[in-house]
């Protein structure tokens, strides 16, 4: 698998998470959504390719990625934010003003207490472009970090706001650990573990 660039990562994942429950709720607008999955998938792509594990399936443009977060080994700092990038905080509340990213962010909060504890490889982003999808990437792109944390011992863990993702994530090894529905008429979140 190559390597990607933070421009590749941002338009392949807005693409894929234009029409997320998720993305729905955070920018409800069908004009500004792309725009606004663009700019905040932008500000994950660069902090993962900066201290992620990131892998992609290429088909002469990237068509899959998945960004994974890993625990820090015993001992080794956690890898500082880059400091020319936004907090994500601070683009949703640009994003969506600052009523409405206090209210999300709120709801938001829980998602955290529904992880396994310490440690564990984090799938924090998985898109598939959607021209490409039903072709078994998901899965290809998927594998690799799947194995990376079976072979270091942890527990593989994400959160998903879109119902048809369930059954392919248990396809893959995953169970539901938590199903919540969030507050400020938010999506239900699933959380699975291996």
């Amino acid at each position: 698998m190559d390597a990607l660039t933070a421009v590749e990562a941002r338009t392949l994942l807005a693409g894929a998470f234009a029409e997320d429950p998720l993305m729905r709720w955070f920018f409800p607008d069908d004009d500004a959504r792309p725009h606004a999955c663009a700019a905040i998938f932008g500000l994950f792509a660069e902090q993962y390719l900066a201290a992620g594990r990131v892998d992609v399936v290429r088909r002469g443009r990237p068509v899959a990625v998945a960004m994974w977060r890993w625990p820090a080994a015993a001992g080794e700092q956690v890898s500082e934010r880059p400091e020319s990038l936004p907090t994500a905080p601070g683009l949703m509340t640009a994003l969506m003003g600052a009523d409405r990213a206090a209210e999300i962010g709120g709801a938001m909060r829980v998602i955290g207490d529904l992880r396994p504890p310490e440690p564990y490889a984090y799938l924090h982003l998985l898109g598939v472009d959607p021209g490409a999808r039903r072709q078994g990437l998901g899965g290809e792109v998927l594998q690799p970090g799947l194995e990376a944390a079976r072979s270091a011992g942890l527990t593989a863990c994400l959160e998903t706001m879109n119902p048809a993702n369930v059954p392919f994530y248990e396809a893959h090894g995953f169970s539901v650990r938590h199903e919540v529905r969030l507050d400020a008429g938010g999506p239900t979140v699933w959380a699975l573990t291996t």
